[in-house]
């Protein structure tokens, strides 16, 4: 029955996305973090979705009257070098079948992120596509976090298979970048809207318990980092450390003794005997080779770079070979440092042009809630930052959504306050 419903609401989208390609953009973020198919349970799984709605899309673009140029802000310009820096690194590196696919796979998710940033001309359209983006993702944090009650904690919450975050870790890091997001949607309803809030209020509980029921000590840090943040920069702070002060306790206390030894692993005392796990060590191995593949060759080691031989030639004394596990070491080792800086550049300026974007808003009471978006959008870059550092997804997509809309923000703002001071422009002339 899945199937055949899943296959209807597709089959009814493909001529509204044709007339309307932004319908296009949000079925193929629901499409892309939801993976609705992966739930069924007959043919719908095995059918090209993804590929089927992402060429409706581009139709459906191309031929539209939907402007076709991207804004050009510093981000934009540091993702095309990246984009091309990757190509470069892909053709100079041995090919694999193992390379192909993942170059494949990037420049998809690339080109999709520049296809959409060109549909996102305003405040509403980058919120409808954030709605899709979050409460797809969410859907699995209810579902984790009501798993995590109903095991008192022992078991490990996991994400959807087909997407980038079915792992534990993964979906943990997934729910923290899409949390402020949803901060934000909430804040955004209509004041007498009274169960919608709090229906998300209790999302964003459920989200909470299933990042901790991921297990994940990565995701730990980053919840805290997370936490911290919405302190600093979200209104209410008060209400926000008493809910604090009183959740955390209780979450720290309802979860068994085998999460706690788990996250007792994040930090060690040597001196007393401690040690680190096979897994920590592991990154740190990991970590090592990565470093020196990136000192020795300029152009990375290509998307296979964590392999067998690499390990012999860059960590001989590792005791075996295993992926990146951080966003920072796999983007060093697959491009070299040239490739890590234009990576980091894409997130350094995002997080400026948010900035910019809280600096164009100040004072101005008419922009206050773009104000907030950008600060919950530096936010959810915060969760992947601290989060990603322990995990290998330097080419997911949500953060480059994340990215997108920093930056169409950014343009729709810059454009709104000029086009508010044309008329106070106009009319002092006239006066003169």
């Amino acid at each position: 029955m899945r199937d055949i419903f899943i296959l209807l609401v597709l089959l009814i989208s493909v001529p509204i996305i044709l007339r309307r390609p932004f319908y296009g953009v949000l079925v193929w973020c629901w499409i892309s973090y939801m993976v609705p198919h992966r739930q069924a349970f007959g043919f719908i799984q095995t059918m090209p979705v993804s590929a089927g709605i992402g060429l409706t899309l581009l139709a459906g673009f191309l031929f539209s009257k939907e402007p076709k140029k991207v804004p050009m802000e510093t981000p934009v310009k540091f993702l095309l070098l990246f984009d091309l820096w990757m190509c470069i690194t892909f053709f100079v590196n041995p090919e694999s079948a193992y390379a192909s696919q993942q170059f494949e796979k990037v420049m998809t998710i690339q080109i999709f992120t520049l296809v959409i940033l060109a549909m996102l001309t305003s405040v509403r359209r980058i919120e409808l596509a954030l709605w899709v983006v979050a409460l797809s993702i969410a859907f699995y944090g209810f579902k984790g976090g009501i798993f995590t009650l109903r095991t008192g904690g022992g078991g490990r919450v996991w994400g959807p298979n087909g997407g980038f975050f079915a792992g534990n870790n993964e979906l943990a890091i997934s729910l923290l970048i899409i949390f402020p997001v949803l901060f934000y949607l909430r804040s955004q309803l209509p004041a007498n809207w009274i169960w919608a809030k709090r229906g998300l209020l209790l999302l964003m509980g459920f989200i909470v318990i299933s990042v901790l029921g991921s297990q994940s000590r990565g995701a730990l840090l980053g919840t805290l980092a997370v936490a911290a943040f919405l302190w600093l920069k979200g209104p209410n702070k008060m209400g926000f450390l008493l809910m604090f002060i009183l959740a955390a306790p209780l979450a720290y206390n309802f979860m068994p003794q085998s999460w706690h030894e788990r996250m007792g692993t994040i930090v060690v005392d040597e001196t007393k005997g401690e040690q680190y796990d096979t897994s920590v060590s592991g990154r740190f191995d990991a970590w090592h080779m990565a470093f020196n593949l990136a000192k020795s060759e300029v152009f990375g080691g290509g998307y296979n770079a964590f392999n067998a031989n690499n390990y012999l030639k860059y960590a001989p004394f590792a005791p075996e070979f295993q992926d990146s596990h951080s966003i920072y070491f796999q983007i060093m080792a697959h491009h070299g440092f040239i490739g890590f800086f234009l990576w980091f550049m894409i997130y350094f300026t995002s997080w400026k042009s948010a900035n910019k974007v809280i600096r164009l808003c100040d004072g101005k009471a008419e922009f206050a809630s773009q104000a907030l978006l950008a600060k919950m959008l530096q936010c959810s870059l915060i969760a992947y930052a601290v989060g990603g550092a322990f995990l290998g997804l330097g080419y997911f997509d949500l953060p480059f959504h994340i990215v997108i809309s920093i930056v169409a923000l950014l343009a729709v703002t810059q454009k709104q306050i000029n086009n508010a001071k044309e008329p106070a422009l106009v009319s002092q002339e006239a006066t003169s």
